[in-house]
C-alpha cells in the first residue's frame, strides 16, 4: 500500500463504520470489560483520524455502549446483569410486535434463505471462530428484521441488539449455550414456516431469554 493510499483510508471510514468496528471488538472480547479506550491507540487500530475516533466514542456513549469517566476518558463498561435483563425484556416486546410482519411478508424463498443462515450459524457455532459466530448470528437476525415494514421499529431492534451484547463473549460461554442459540434459530424458522404467529412470538421470547427445554440434539464435538 502506498503512502497516498494510506492517507485516503481515514476519509473512507464513516462514523457508523468506526462505531461498528469498536462494538465488534468489544463483543468478541478484543476490548475487554473495564479496558480504557485510548484515542491515540484507537486511531492506529482503526486507521482513522483522532476526530473520527472521538466522534465514534461520543456516539457509542450516547447509546450507553461505552462509559465516559470525566477527566479520564472512555472505557468498555463492566457487565450489568440487571440492565442486560431489562434490555432483553424490551427486545422481546419489540420483536414480538414485528413478528406479524414476518409472518405476513416472508416468502417461501425468504424462509429458505433464513434457514440457510441458521445452518451457517450452526456450523460456525461448533467449528468457527468467535468473530465468525458473531457475523453469522448478525446475518440471521438482520434477515429476520428485514421483514419489518416499520423503519423506526426495525432501527430500534437493531440498536438494542448492540446493547445485549449479542456476542459469544456475552452469551455463549459454554457449548450448551451455543446449542441453545442454534436451536432457537431453527425454532424461529419453523414457526415462520408454519405461519404461526403465536408460536413465533413464543420462540422469540424464549430465544432472547434463553429459557427453553434442553435440546434432544446430541452433543457435537
Amino acid at each position: 500500500m502506498t503512502a497516498t493510499q494510506q492517507e485516503t483510508i481515514p476519509a473512507r471510514q464513516s462514523l457508523d463504520e468506526i462505531s461498528q468496528q469498536i462494538i465488534t471488538d468489544i463483543n468478541k472480547g478484543t476490548l475487554g470489560p473495564g479496558e480504557w479506550l485510548k484515542q491515540i491507540d484507537m486511531e492506529k487500530r482503526y486507521g482513522c483520524t483522532r476526530i473520527k475516533v472521538r466522534d465514534a466514542l461520543t456516539n457509542l456513549h450516547s447509546k450507553r455502549l461505552v462509559e465516559h469517566i470525566p477527566n479520564r476518558g472512555y472505557r468498555v463498561p463492566m457487565p450489568d446483569p440487571v440492565r442486560l435483563k431489562q434490555v432483553g425484556e424490551v427486545r422481546a416486546i419489540l420483536e414480538c410486535q414485528a413478528a406479524a410482519d414476518v409472518i405476513e411478508f416472508a416468502t417461501d424463498a425468504d424462509i429458505a434463505e433464513l434457514r440457510g443462515y441458521a445452518e451457517a450459524f450452526k456450523n460456525d457455532a461448533y467449528h468457527g471462530s468467535s468473530f465468525a459466530q458473531i457475523e453469522a448470528n448478525q446475518a440471521f437476525h438482520f434477515k429476520l428484521y428485514s421483514f419489518c415494514r416499520n423503519d423506526v421499529l426495525r432501527e430500534l431492534m437493531l440498536d438494542l441488539r448492540q446493547r445485549g451484547p449479542a456476542a459469544p463473549v456475552g452469551q455463549w460461554q459454554t457449548m450448551h449455550q451455543l446449542q441453545q442459540a442454534t436451536q432457537g434459530h431453527f425454532e424461529l424458522v419453523d414457526a415462520i414456516e408454519k405461519r404461526d404467529l403465536t408460536l413465533l412470538r413464543s420462540a422469540i421470547t424464549d430465544h432472547i431469554s434463553g429459557n427453553r427445554a434442553a435440546s434432544a440434539e446430541p452433543e457435537i464435538e
